[in-house]
C-alpha cells in the first residue's frame, strides 16, 4: 500500500515511465508531508486511474515520480446522481466530502426556495473550485480512484427542465411529506436500473410547488426513519442506503 498519496491535477505532465507533479500537490507532498527519495507514492487521476511508483525527484514545485504500475478501476452499478439543495454555511464542504467517500457519481448544488442561498458569477465558480478541491481531498484521503463530478449550481426548476426523466432511472427524494414511501421499499427493485437520482431538500424542506414539480419529473417521495434530519444527516443516509442496495 502507497505511504503518500497525491493527485494529478490537469497542470501535472505524465511521461513515459514517469509524471511530474503540479506546483500545489510537489509542495504538499514535499514540503507538507516531507516524503523523500525511493519513497512509494500513489497518485489518484480521479477518472479510475492509480499511478503506483516512487519519489525520483523530491522537487517542491515539480516533484518527479518514477511510475512502475498503472491500475485502472472500471465503475460498477448505476450512476448515483446527489441533488442537493445548497445549504448556509460550509456545511455544503460537509456533504461534498462525505458523498465523494460513500461513491455518489455526480453531485448537482440546486437553489431551492427556502434555503435561502443564492450566489452568482464569479463568487459562485470561486466556491465551486473550492468545493472541487475539498473532493479532492476526501478521495485522497480515502485512497478513491472515482472522482464524483460535481456540476455547476442551478436552480431546481432548471435542472427539472433540463433533465427530464427516462424509462431505466430511478428517482427519489427525501420527503417529510405524508404518504411518503420507506426508502427500502422503493429500492427494492434496482436490477435494471442504470441511473438513480436522489434528491435532499434545505432545512425547511422544499415548498410544495417544488414537491409538485419534482413529482411531475418522477421522483418518488421517501421517508428516511422515523426521525426529521438535518441536510447533512440526510444526504449521507441516503446515499449510504443506496449504495447498499446497489453495491
Amino acid at each position: 500500500m502507497a505511504r503518500y498519496r497525491s493527485f494529478l491535477f490537469p497542470e501535472a505532465t505524465i511521461g513515459d515511465g514517469f509524471l511530474v507533479l503540479d506546483a500545489r500537490e510537489s509542495h504538499h507532498l514535499v514540503r507538507v508531508f516531507r516524503a523523500r527519495i525511493g519513497e512509494s507514492v500513489e497518485v489518484l487521476d480521479g477518472l479510475g486511474k492509480r499511478y503506483l511508483g516512487v519519489l525520483e525527484t523530491a522537487d517542491a514545485k515539480g516533484a518527479r515520480i518514477l511510475v512502475q504500475e498503472v491500475a485502472e478501476t472500471v465503475r460498477s452499478g448505476p450512476t448515483i446522481t446527489l441533488l442537493q439543495s445548497m445549504p448556509k454555511g460550509k456545511t455544503m464542504d460537509l456533504i461534498l466530502r462525505m458523498a465523494t467517500e460513500i461513491g455518489a457519481s455526480v453531485i448537482q448544488p440546486v437553489f431551492t426556495d427556502q434555503a435561502d442561498v443564492q450566489i452568482k458569477g464569479e463568487r459562485l465558480m470561486a466556491k465551486v473550485d473550492k468545493w472541487r478541491v475539498t473532493m479532492i481531498e476526501a478521495c485522497k484521503q480515502c485512497g478513491l480512484s472515482q472522482l464524483p463530478r460535481l456540476d455547476t449550481p442551478v436552480s431546481l426548476s432548471v435542472w427539472i427542465d433540463q433533465h427530464p426523466p427516462k424509462v431505466e432511472s430511478l428517482r427519489v427524494v427525501a420527503s417529510l411529506e405524508e404518504g411518503s414511501q420507506p426508502l427500502l421499499d422503493v429500492l427494492r427493485d434496482v436490477a435494471e436500473v442504470q441511473s438513480i437520482v436522489v434528491a435532499v431538500g434545505p432545512e425547511g424542506d422544499f415548498t410544495a410547488t417544488e414537491y409538485s414539480r419534482l413529482s411531475e419529473s418522477g421522483f418518488k417521495p421517501v421517508r428516511l426513519g422515523a426521525n426529521v434530519l438535518r441536510s447533512e444527516t440526510a444526504a449521507a443516509y441516503i446515499l449510504s442506503v443506496v449504495d447498499q442496495c446497489t453495491g
